[in-house]
């Protein structure tokens, strides 16, 4: 009897230690609509210079093509980024834009410990550190399950506020309360997201917001996750408000005629 206590103990402990440390790829997939980007989403230019006759064209191509993202989980922490994929900008006129709803674009690094996120973004040539606390979703558990890459998952709906809701399905055999971007807080790890947008405004470009694990893949002797130095720290509102400011600033600059430089 005490053999067969120590095979189960020793299982355990290796299914747990494994399960902390996992490499798991995403796609996000963005639902655009294409008629409303073109009406809504008006790009301005000066003098002689104009728009190519397909630029909203490759403009919804570029914002609706998939998009690759990897979390790293190694105990507590975990980074969320996006995977860049080369390309020589034939076909759509060298133009390239990207938007990701799970705000994983630059980078994210996550310390469920301490329930913190911080990542990087640039303003007016200045870097900073965004470093905040995690929403703390109030999420909804249901019974309804499936099948996704082999995992059985559970299904969980949370409301962020009037606009946006959550549908998300997670794995409870893996016991990590993380999932893509900054969504976190369920009993096992999230391997589907659909972001929903339920604004009822008319000038509504953007959809809903897909994200879906396609692997997940044990790395036993990961190296340690670093965090970001801090240096010019800065909460995610300080950062908003300091971009809105700018914004400001560079319309009044152009209202009154005055070059950027």
């Amino acid at each position: 009897m005490k053999k067969i206590l120590t095979i189960f103990t020793l299982c355990s402990f290796l299914t747990t230690s494994f399960a902390q440390k996992l490499e798991v790829n995403y796609q996000e997939i963005i639902d655009v609509n294409v008629d409303e980007l073109k009406k809504n989403m008006k790009v301005e230019t000066s003098g002689s210079v104009s728009l190519p006759k397909d630029f909203y064209d490759n403009m919804y191509k570029s914002l609706s093509e998939p998009k690759d993202f990897k979390l790293t989980i190694n105990d507590n922490l975990s980074t969320y980024k996006k995977v860049e994929k080369i390309s020589n900008g034939q076909g759509n006129g060298g133009f390239s834009m990207s938007v990701s709803f799970s705000g994983g674009g630059n980078g994210i690094v996550k310390d469920l410990s301490k329930k913190e996120y911080s990542k990087r973004a640039n303003l007016m040539d200045k870097s900073y550190l965004i470093k905040d606390k995690l929403t703390e979703y109030k999420w909804q558990l249901t019974r309804e399950t499936k099948k996704l890459i082999g995992f059985d998952v559970k299904k969980a709906t949370a409301i962020i506020d009037s606009t946006k809701s959550l549908v998300a399905w997670y794995a409870p055999s893996i016991a990590i309360k993380d999932g893509p971007g900054i969504y976190n807080g369920l009993p096992g790890l999230i391997l589907e997201l659909e972001i929903i947008n339920n604004s009822k405004s008319e000038k509504k470009s953007f959809g809903n917001t897909t994200i879906r694990a396609t692997e997940v893949k044990e790395v036993p002797d990961m190296k340690p996750i670093e965090k970001p130095k801090e240096k010019n720290v800065i909460t995610e509102k300080e950062f908003e408000e300091l971009a809105k400011k700018q914004m400001e600033r560079f319309k009044e600059m152009r209202s009154e005629g005055v070059s950027k430089d």
